[in-house]
């Protein structure tokens, strides 16, 4: 999910350097947005920036072991079983 962002600011900072006549540019560098433009900016930042504070904070998206090994999600589902150890017999 996190790969959604990171592709969404790319194409943010693209959309302002081709304002610019650029390919690409930052969110620091508005000075040639008009200021319907620049609002968008901070409209869309903010959005991205409040949607990966969410997904963080969502327990699907974490991940822990348990006392056996299991990986176990936020919830307390296991997620993946941890594989046994093979036995010595001796």
């Amino acid at each position: 999910m996190s790969n959604d962002y990171s592709t969404a600011w790319d194409a943010l900072t693209e959309a302002i350097g081709a304002a610019k006549g650029s390919s690409a540019g930052s969110i620091a560098d508005q000075d040639h947005l008009t200021v319907d433009q620049r609002l968008k900016v901070a409209e869309i930042a903010a959005l991205l920036s409040i949607a990966q504070e969410l997904s963080s904070l969502n327990p699907q998206n974490t991940t822990t072991s348990d006392d056996q090994g299991n990986q176990v999600n936020g919830w307390g589902i296991v997620t993946k079983k941890a594989k046994s150890k093979p036995r010595n017999f001796a």
